[in-house]
């Protein structure tokens, strides 16, 4: 901010255009050469511009005493981020994120304090200075995405998909947490991009979770024009898919080099065009899921960041996180928990994925059948045993000779006589194919099938056994237990008994 005589001029942190303050008064304090942001404005609940609660700093002024600013990384809501210099430390760079004290709460610095993320910023320091709350956060970079489509005007395909990679996983992990939380404001300014291509999501201020209650904050309501979903807008709710439209609108304006047309106002009719009929160079996939992430109606959007994610990588993603995107989300305390759901690996064909399953459900239907054979056994086997051992009558079991019903014990089948399937994990040139396991299958039941029939037939013949040794007891008893009578001895009889 330079001072003449009378007016004040303030730059455009965006396109470097000078403007006198009254001029930007007028505008709502905005550049009338891009209709950037310049100061940190105080709203009505209606949306008119009560106030200011201060300018934007401009390229090298001095904040906190240490800090120097060398440009404006981005602008919106309630906040701005610097990229500053070190005074203190010769060479070092950090983003700066100034909150005007008044709007200012612990949310953001509660939220990042419990994410762990490498896209995620740390916050190093804390300070206020001048009526501002300032946020030190670990940067090593110098632009932005938004830095980047201004001086390109627009990104090749093939540039762009690593960013968009690495944005979709931060994303993945946020929408992961229990319960998930909404960032609801990605755009190009909120993203920072270091020395080495790795993106860094920043501006949690307006980001939200799921609780109980239903109540949002007010800085909740904030929305970027062009990058906010109709739901934010209107303020009907929003969830993960409210931040699948507005990863879609960044792709958009990164590979186009304009914002996409606003959400109110296609409402209100307008089009939207494809991102192939502005520029070329653009996957079919790609293009058509763009589309299909800007759709105004939530629920024909794209679920889940994996689902979206799947047209810029050639793969379809193997689990559905659908459940995540029906939660509603609002503001209150900070509940945090672990990751509900886990990244699947992407590296994996899909057909070997497919195979892996089968052979799995082959190797699960081999061993049940296995463990019928042995239970089946040990019953019979067990049967037989109880009916020996509990005969009672000791004298049957002695005029029982064993040569009349010999008693046939089926012995217990040997695990090691049990040929099981080779290692079906292993992929090489001796797993067995499908057919061989059915074959196999097929052979064990008929193994399963003569048993059981070989063991019914033993247990009849033990329960036929036992029922003669029954029959025959009583006779052999009544010869063994009749009463003896003696013959008359007619030679000792005394004289006059005839």
């Amino acid at each position: 901010m330079t001072e003449t005589s009378e007016q004040t001029i303030h730059t455009c942190a965006k396109c470097g255009a000078q403007t006198e303050e009254q001029h930007a008064v007028t505008n709502e304090y905005k550049c009338p050469q891009c209709d950037y942001e310049l100061a940190h404005l105080d709203m009505a609940a209606n949306g008119a511009v009560r106030g200011v609660f201060g300018w934007l700093k401009e390229a090298q002024a001095e904040i906190g005493g240490r800090y120097q600013v060398e440009t404006v990384l981005g602008k919106g809501g309630f906040g701005a981020t610097y990229l500053v210099k070190d005074q203190r430390v010769q060479g070092k760079r950090w983003a700066l994120k100034e909150i005007p004290e008044i709007l200012f709460d612990e949310y953001e610095v509660s939220l990042l304090s419990q994410l762990d993320h490498p896209s995620i910023p740390i916050i190093v320091d804390r300070f206020t200075d001048d009526g501002m709350v300032y946020l030190v956060l670990k940067f090593g970079g110098t632009k932005t995405l938004a830095t980047e489509c201004k001086q390109h005007q627009k990104i090749a395909y093939e540039t762009l998909q690593p960013w968009i990679l690495q944005l979709a996983d931060v994303l993945i992990y946020l929408h992961s947490r229990n319960p998930p939380i909404i960032h609801r404001d990605l755009k190009p300014e909120n993203i920072l991009i270091d020395n080495e291509d790795r993106v860094m999501l920043i501006d949690f201020g307006i980001a939200k979770e799921s609780v109980a209650e239903t109540v949002t904050r007010t800085l909740g309501r904030a929305a970027s024009h062009g990058f906010s979903p109709p739901e934010q807008v209107m303020g009907t709710g929003t969830d993960v898919r409210s931040d699948i439209y507005s990863f879609a609108a960044t792709i958009y304006y990164a590979l186009v080099g304009k914002t996409p047309v606003a959400a109110h106002e296609r409402v209100a009719g307008a089009t939207l065009q494809a991102p192939s009929e502005l520029v070329s160079g653009i996957p079919v996939e790609a293009d058509v899921m763009i589309s299909k992430a800007l759709n105004l109606n939530i629920n024909e959007r794209p679920q889940t960041i994996t689902e979206f994610l799947a047209a810029f990588t050639g793969i379809s993603p193997l689990v559905d996180d659908a459940e995540q995107a029906n939660k509603t989300v609002q503001i209150s305390d900070i509940q945090f928990g672990p990751v509900v759901s886990e990244k699947r690996s992407r590296s994996t064909p899909l057909t070997q994925q497919a195979d892996l399953s089968t052979q799995q459900k082959n190797k699960s239907s081999l061993t049940a059948i296995i463990i019928a054979v042995l239970v089946v056994s040990s019953l019979a086997a067990a049967s037989v045993f109880w009916f020996i051992n509990n005969e009672t009558d000791d004298s049957a079991k002695q005029t029982f000779p064993e040569k009349d019903a010999p008693v046939a014990i089926a012995p217990q089948p040997s695990t090691q006589d049990i040929t099981l399937a080779p290692e079906i994990s292993k992929q090489d040139e001796n797993t067995p194919s499908a057919l061989d396991i059915l074959l196999q299958k097929r052979e064990n039941q008929k193994s399963v099938e003569t048993q059981i029939v070989d063991d019914k037939l033993n247990v009849e013949a033990t329960v036929s056994a036992k029922t003669e040794r029954k029959r025959k007891a009583p006779v052999a008893r009544s010869k063994t237990t009749a009463p003896f009578s003696k013959k008359p001895n007619w030679g000792n009889q005394p004289k006059g008994t005839f």
